[in-house]
């Protein structure tokens, strides 16, 4: 189940030109290091253990964040990375967008549940290697982080999850920085509630 040994690429936060991204960097840094330490000597039957409340398996909850984060990398997000390029290095101060900035607060680790869309709702059975998808698009992740500072980080896009939402580059960072976080949380309370 573990993934590929810990170590982001990118390099330190220092090397970001974004205050935003610079003090966001560590954050999705952290979610390689906490996701090996969630599976670290697992059983594969208590990976896949329903726990006994109910609820996703930590293989389910790996698979919603594979599904989560894949409809943003194989959507929308590196099309509006390129946009922003395109149009030149930008000293323009990153602001959250109004759905943007209420999504984050909605889906900060220790909120309250709320309900998934349809279209991230994790099967019975999780893809194989599921973890190592989940941190393979973590790295996608901070390679689009690289290639985005600079520019402008307010260019605009329609949510994968729902088109009628608009979101900004930073935003979407942030989003799945958040987001990844949240279900690790649940990976680790899970991973309690199985007996590990």
């Amino acid at each position: 189940m573990p993934g590929p040994a810990p170590g982001g690429a990118g390099g330190p936060a220092t090397d970001l030109r974004s205050p935003m991204l610079s003090q966001l960097l560590p954050e999705l840094d952290r979610i390689e290091l906490r996701a090996h330490a969630a599976v670290a000597g697992l059983p594969e039957s208590k990976f896949h253990e329903i726990p006994p409340d109910g609820g996703w398996s930590i293989a389910q909850v790996f698979e919603h964040l594979c599904l989560s984060n894949l409809s943003y990398l194989d959507g929308p997000f590196p099309a509006a990375v390129a946009k922003s390029r395109a149009r030149g290095p930008s000293a323009k101060v990153w602001k959250p967008s109004l759905a943007g900035g209420w999504l984050t607060r909605l889906l900060v680790e220790g909120t309250r549940p709320w309900p998934t869309a349809k279209v991230l709702e994790p099967g019975p059975e999780a893809r194989p290697n599921v973890v190592d998808v989940f941190l393979g698009s973590v790295g996608r992740v901070r390679a689009l982080m690289f290639e985005a500072d600079g520019f402008d980080l307010g260019v605009g896009f329609a949510s994968p999850v729902a088109s009628f939402v608009r979101l900004n580059l930073g935003d979407a960072f942030r989003l799945l920085v958040v987001h990844s976080h949240r279900h690790l949380g649940q990976v680790e309370r899970t991973r309690r509630a199985v007996g590990m």
